[in-house]
């Protein structure tokens, strides 16, 4: 796992930060800036890069961190689509002259983590966002893992060096991916970087890009990179939810509340369309439940692989196990930001 954190000198955490374990520490003529590596410190090799197979890693990344925030006592964090999509892979302009690939995509291509932005001479990121309009604190924080995405039960408020996830003494619980989770928990025990998620700012966004060739600390691996800001524009902020609609079962439209025909032992195939209409929205993901149950989630099946603002969702109903008869199926969809859209339902109806 290798971090990276930076921020505007003006920046400063709004609560006290926890001492962290085994960090090397250096300092940026820019900022504070902490690196902790657990691998060979030799240079990078050239490698590709290609997306992270869905943006739920994002969302869970952008829910997490807000997840630390509120069980520090602090104000969550607002989704700002601007930053979410330039923390990605968005390009963007240099403050002179050239242009860049979005954060996790530059780092990913690069196969290394440096605040420098590739396709900008002596420049960072933060040089560049007053020219976004984002004039007052500003940070970031960088990481590189090759963990899976197995689910694990990750516990906020972690005393000081938690190598796991859950820990004794902590505040509440939520379950993620362990490479959303890795992420965090190092992020956590890092005082530079803990005290950028700590830090007096109000909206923010992440980028997670996946790395295809071999680094100096594993081969493959994500890297993300969230970017920080306090102030800017208000349109950018995510305020509408997504919706769902056209639900088709086995290529038939059924309406809300309509019912679908299955013969028993015979799996339904769901599709659906989902749209998240902000400018630079994009869906995460989506959950199926079948008489509460839930069937698919964001993170088991539920995974958009190229994110956008309109896609084609599908996944399989189970039936096998559904007793002859009518059974209530509840869809929705996920943005990048966490909203979840309305929960649209109809009527499978299994017959004997």
């Amino acid at each position: 796992m290798v971090l990276l954190g930076t921020m505007h000198p003006s920046s400063r955490p709004v609560a006290p930060t926890r001492t962290s374990r085994r960090l090397a520490v250096f300092a940026a003529l820019v900022a504070a800036v902490a690196l902790l590596a657990l691998g060979p410190a030799t240079p990078p090799a050239a490698a590709d890069a290609a997306p992270v197979a869905r943006d739920a890693v994002r969302t869970e990344i952008h829910r997490l961190i807000n997840g630390e925030r509120v069980a520090a006592g602090l104000a969550p964090l607002r989704i700002d689509l601007l930053l979410a999509s330039r923390a990605h892979d968005a390009t963007f302009s240099c403050p002179g002259a050239g242009t860049t690939p979005g954060r996790a995509l530059d780092v990913a291509l690069h196969n290394g983590l440096s605040h420098e932005l590739s396709g900008c001479p002596d420049g960072s990121v933060l040089d560049v966002m007053p020219s976004w309009g984002y004039r007052s604190r500003t940070g970031e924080i960088l990481a590189y893992n090759y963990e899976s995405s197995e689910l694990v039960t990750y516990r906020y408020a972690c005393p000081p060096g938690s190598r796991e996830f859950d820990c004794t003494g902590g505040g509440g619980t939520t379950v993620a991916s362990r490479i959303a989770a890795t992420a965090l928990r190092m992020w956590i025990d890092s005082p530079t970087h803990h005290s950028i998620i700590d830090g007096d700012y109000d909206r923010f966004g992440c980028g997670a890009w996946a790395g295809t060739g071999t680094t100096a600390y594993g081969t493959g691996g994500t890297f993300f990179a969230c970017v920080f800001a306090k102030g800017g524009v208000t349109a950018r902020l995510d305020t509408k939810r997504p919706t769902v609609a056209g639900i088709r079962v086995d290529g038939a439209v059924t309406a809300s509340a309509g019912e679908r025909h299955v013969a028993a032992g015979m799996g339904a195939t769901l599709e659906a369309t989902a749209r998240d209409t902000e400018a630079l929205g994009r869906i995460a993901g989506w959950e199926v439940a079948v008489d509460g149950r839930v069937v698919v989630d964001p993170l088991i099946g539920g995974r958009v692989d190229a994110g956008r603002g309109t896609v084609t969702v599908r996944a399989m109903i189970p039936t096998t196990d559904l007793a002859p008869g009518t059974h209530a199926v509840v869809i929705r969809t996920l943005d990048l930001a966490g909203r979840w859209s309305a929960a649209t339902t109809f009527s499978l109806v299994v017959a004997p």
